[in-house]
């Protein structure tokens, strides 16, 4: 793995204890969200507290490669536990490798304007979840919007109930371009399972929006890239 295209975060120590993947609604999704937590550590010994979700760090970064066991090669953690753990051995615990990020994008590379469009990058976020709440499901989603009109939209995705114990650090991701794939109507292109229309992403800022929920607790977070 080259380091210099990777962004390593160590605010908390991170032992990976679970690792799951949505069911998306559509069988033919174009959307890839994952959803990976670590331990609590000495970052979260307090009681837990209202509001009980709070977000972390958001953002899109480079698209990660595929390693030989068909797992992408980040985010990952130093800890056997993760899948791709080899990808990423050699960085100190207390370490998070995820895509380099960035905020002027190609539009040529991220316009999915045409049917087997690749992907050109990934949306990432990071949350501290403190309710405790294993019986309400985990719901996620993105959406992109240029003015009116939406590029990425993944509807609701919905992991089932939440696995993560009180205290946990997660990191949703997501594999992803901006467009319609050729198709139209309702739940084309990247607007699979949203029941809305994508259109195909032009020259300017595109402004996206993360959330999170679970039960009656819900956050967001927002950014913006460009596309050029």
């Amino acid at each position: 793995m080259t380091r210099n295209r990777l962004f390593q975060i160590a605010a908390f120590a991170v032992i990976l204890v679970f690792s799951v993947c949505a069911q998306p609604a559509l069988a033919q999704s174009t959307h890839h969200l994952t959803a990976r937590a670590v331990t609590p550590q000495w970052f979260n010994q307090s009681p837990a507290v209202t509001p009980a979700l709070f977000q972390l760090v958001t953002g899109m970064g480079v698209l990660p490669p595929v390693d030989g066991g068909g797992n992408d090669e980040w985010p990952c953690f130093p800890n056997p536990a993760n899948a791709n753990y080899p990808d990423c051995s050699t960085i100190a615990a207390g370490g998070v490798v995820v895509g380099g990020p960035a905020y002027t994008w190609p539009l040529a590379n991220c316009d999915a304007s045409a049917a087997g469009a690749p992907n050109c990058g990934q949306i990432y976020w990071f949350y501290e979840d403190d309710t405790g709440d294993n019986t309400s499901h985990l719901v996620v989603s993105i959406t992109a919007k240029q003015g009116a009109n939406y590029v990425l939209n993944t509807g609701n995705f919905d992991f089932g109930p939440n696995p993560f114990p009180a205290g946990s650090v997660i990191v949703i991701s997501d594999d992803t371009a901006f467009g319609t794939l050729g198709a139209t109507g309702k739940n084309n292109g990247f607007c699979a399972g949203s029941n809305k229309v994508c259109a195909d992403p032009v020259a300017g800022v595109v402004n996206l929006v993360t959330t999170t929920k679970i039960g009656a607790q819900k956050i967001t977070g927002k950014f913006n890239i460009a596309l050029k």
